[in-house]
């Protein structure tokens, strides 16, 4: 049973409130093409918004006109002062942290771009903009936390971007797309930017990145999706190639510090491939000496997963489910805010074993940030939110 604490007294912006849930996967927006544009540097502008640096007529991979807005966002996330869903601070403050509950949110920018130069460029740019305005104009709460932006095309650029803004109060974790043109994450490419990421005590986080074109989107190994829609439901399988590349090409071991973080590609597929690998490992360990352990001893060290979207199942087996996974310990709240596949808290705790629901709902998320066990209020915030019962 969980209980929903409220009271009826509010708070205003001087009263310490305790931390009781963390977001994982919150989607921030520029209010405009132009505003982002002021953060590039000059010489790049014209190359890179001109046609939106996209190869395909179809930016967004949908099936219809205009179906980022229609397909992707929850209505009622429009802010009312103008702009798209996520690109107001403020109401979106309200909305999740407010009326939500959540106390503390970290923020995952989608952007991408085909060219390494210029994903680089592109990438930093939202930094800029997103330490700007979100982090610092936005951000007297404290409450919200960045990510840093990488290309994963680049990583001597990335592992530069990371030592640009290790030391920011607010950057929280590194952010890099699973659509890595064909290397696998455990692949040495990588470890420039996993030993500046490990260094600096900074997770590398992993997302869908939707502005990805048509012709870049990963090829099925029976041809290309037909829809949006079949990639997306398939988002996991990227996330399970990566998953056994970092354990079996042995990034774990090169940088023994890496913690990674895979952001809304659900997490109920994550047993299954530990078992499976446990027992290749078991039987051919032969072959890979320089996996000293059980990879699933791997995936509960180094390894996190955001919960987001749950299974829409029977809720007392989906639990039992969870209880035989036993990774309470891996699994970190998220909703995809504002996204139409929104996780609300209220409905996600109830889906949790009640001796695991602290942990998924704050606890992971604070020990892997370092977050603070309080936070500031916002003016008419009610203290509390979504707590186990004890």
């Amino acid at each position: 049973m969980t209980t929903i604490e409220r009271v009826e007294s509010t708070t205003d912006q001087n009263d310490e409130i305790a931390v009781t849930i963390v977001d994982t996967d919150v989607h921030p927006l520029p209010v405009s093409a132009d505003v982002l544009k002021s953060y590039a540097p000059a010489e790049w502008v014209d190359k890179i918004w001109a046609t939106g640096n996209e190869a395909s007529p179809v930016s967004y991979f949908y099936d219809t006109p205009d179906a980022y807005k229609t397909s992707s966002l929850r209505m009622d996330s429009w802010p009312p002062g103008g702009g798209a869903a996520g690109s107001d601070p403020d109401f979106a403050a309200k909305q999740l942290l407010v009326d939500a509950g959540v106390s503390i949110a970290s923020l995952e920018p989608m952007c991408d771009a085909q060219l390494p130069q210029a994903e680089h460029v592109l990438k930093s740019t939202y930094n800029d903009w997103l330490a700007d305005v979100w982090l610092d104009n936005h951000n007297a709460h404290g409450r919200w936390r960045g990510s840093i932006s990488v290309s994963a095309q680049t990583p001597e650029q990335a592992a530069r971007e990371v030592e640009r803004w290790a030391g920011h109060p607010y950057m929280a974790q590194v952010l890099m797309t699973p659509q890595t043109r064909g290397i696998p994450f455990g692949n040495p490419h990588f470890d420039p930017l996993y030993e500046a990421a490990s260094r600096n005590g900074l997770p590398i986080s992993t997302h869908l990145m939707g502005q990805t074109p048509f012709e870049l989107i990963p090829i099925y190994p029976v041809g290309n999706p037909a829809h949006w829609h079949d990639f997306f439901a398939a988002w996991p399988l990227l996330y399970v190639s990566h998953l056994m590349s970092l354990v079996f090409d042995g990034a774990f071991d090169r940088h023994p510090e890496l913690r990674v973080v895979f952001i809304e590609g659900g997490f109920t597929w994550a047993m299954p491939v530990m078992t499976r690998m446990d027992r290749i490992w078991e039987a051919r360990r032969g072959d890979l000496p320089h996996v000293r352990r059980r990879p699933s001893d791997y995936v509960r060290e180094h390894v996190r997963f955001t919960t987001q979207p749950i299974e829409d199942v029977d809720t007392v087996e989906f639990r039992e489910y969870l209880e035989m996974m036993d990774l309470g310990g891996n699994l970190m709240f998220s909703t995809d805010y504002p996204h139409w596949s929104y996780d609300s808290p209220t409905y996600a705790i109830n889906r949790f074993p009640a001796e695991q629901r602290e942990r998924i709902m704050r606890g992971n998320a604070m020990a892997l940030y370092g977050l603070p066990s309080t936070v500031k209020a916002l003016p008419g915030e009610r203290p509390g939110g979504v707590a186990p019962d004890a």
